[in-house]
């Protein structure tokens, strides 16, 4: 019998943290978001406390110091990589799987309940010893079970397998609005025709769902009834659909050359990680924003630029980003936060050409691989395209953050014996 599982690192950017601070274990803990805006990962005990995931920073602030709570900027540097090392592990585990998100991934799994439920528990336990941050397994027979079955995974010992069984025990109590993918306006539209719990749903006459909701009605009907829908992508094959980078300014700024500071960074983050996708992209979208609270707020705006070549270059992304900002930028408006987007990315080696392109040798990729190998070695800053200054007014407040213990040499963990 085949099955799909879904592995999820449990709180995993207090996790990542807690792995190289073994004395914040059982200890209050969270994690902000981009600028020490918000709360956007918390330990068990924060949760215990009825502190909400989102909330600002500055409204729990007395509250967290209150219960000796540890705080962390968002280092998102060391998350990439302990999830790097998770999917590695995962992939030497199942060989093929989907990673979802950061945290998430997708993966097959054949045999019986019992079978499947002591697999689980190997990887699990291989993965944990491997990485050292916990995870949970939830298995069923689509992926929407699955994310269902993590969840009461996550209640009990870590692993959960869905079987058909136990699935149509429970289908009759389980709201729609706890299903993954129905958000809160799907639930408001499904309550007000009648439909509640995941049996109102299976019950339902297709004809019906699909007129009220279309296919993705359909498929979600036709998943929570045990029916796959779409097969796993290959470990690696997968390349996403677009990659951002985007920050909020620690003071708002109406300074062209600030702004373009701030996108030369984001061009030179984005450029880079298509680089180590072996990927190009065909489109660039610049957003510069003004803060969302104040009476700027419909002042702001994105543009795009599609290349006519598909490209990872450093420079030829930074001269349309430089463009674009100049034509979004408004003199008198104050700008907190800026960004870059880059999509309909391909693999580089099976880009499109121009017709009548240079057929001259092109050694701007020797260039890049260089100077990507410094900068993985010496830090991203070390070589750049122009000038970008390492402390600029553009830079988020990142006043607790924690070192790069796995991608910076000079913030190696030191351990004294």
């Amino acid at each position: 019998m085949e099955w799909v599982g879904l592995l999820d690192c449990n709180n995993f950017f207090v996790s990542c943290e807690r792995l190289f601070r073994p004395d914040l274990q059982k200890r209050p803990t969270v994690v902000l978001s981009s600028n020490d805006g918000c709360v956007v990962a918390r330990s068990p005990e924060i949760k215990a406390l009825g502190i909400p995931m989102g909330v600002p920073y500055f409204k729990v602030k007395n509250e967290l110091a209150a219960h000796h709570t540890e705080v962390f900027s968002s280092n998102f540097p060391l998350y990439r990589d302990i999830s790097r090392r998770v999917m590695d592990s995962l992939g030497g585990c199942v060989g093929t799987y989907e990673q979802y998100s950061v945290d998430e991934a997708f993966f097959k799994l054949t045999g019986t309940d019992e079978e499947v439920l002591q697999r689980s528990h190997t990887i699990k336990k291989k993965i944990e010893q491997e990485v050292g941050v916990p995870i949970s397994i939830g298995v069923a027979h689509t992926k929407t079970l699955a994310k269902f079955a993590n969840g009461l995974a996550k209640k009990e010992s870590g692993v959960y397998v869905l079987g058909n069984e136990k699935w149509v025990q429970q289908q009759p109590s389980v709201p729609l609005s706890q299903i993954w993918g129905v958000g809160r306006q799907t639930a408001q539209k499904m309550q007000d025709h009648g439909l509640c719990t995941v049996t109102d749903l299976l019950t339902a006459d297709r004809s019906r769902i699909d007129a009220l909701f279309g296919i993705a009605g359909v498929r979600l009907q036709a998943e929570l009834a045990g029916t796959h829908n779409d097969r796993l992508s290959r470990s690696g094959s997968q390349i996403q659909q677009s990659i951002m980078s985007s920050r909020s300014f620690k003071d708002a700024t109406n300074d062209i050359t600030i702004l373009e500071n701030a996108i030369a960074y984001h061009v030179g983050e984005v450029a880079a990680e298509l680089r180590s996708l072996q990927a190009v992209c065909g489109s660039l979208n610049v957003h510069i924003l003004p803060s969302r609270h104040g009476e700027w707020l419909l002042r702001g705006g994105s543009q795009e630029s599609l290349l006519v070549r598909p490209s990872s270059d450093t420079r030829v992304l930074l001269t349309e980003a430089l463009a674009l900002v100049r034509e979004l930028w408004e003199k008198d408006v104050p700008y907190k936060k800026a960004g870059v987007v880059v999509s309909l990315i391909s693999d580089a080696s099976t880009k499109q050409l121009e017709l009548f392109a240079d057929t001259k040798r092109d050694d701007t990729a020797a260039v890049f691989k260089v100077m990507d190998i410094v900068n993985g070695r010496f830090g991203k800053s070390a070589l750049t395209i122009g000038r970008v200054p390492s402390h600029s007014n553009w830079q988020a407040s990142r006043q607790f953050c924690s070192p790069r213990y796995t991608t910076n040499w000079t913030e190696l963990a030191t351990v004294k014996a």
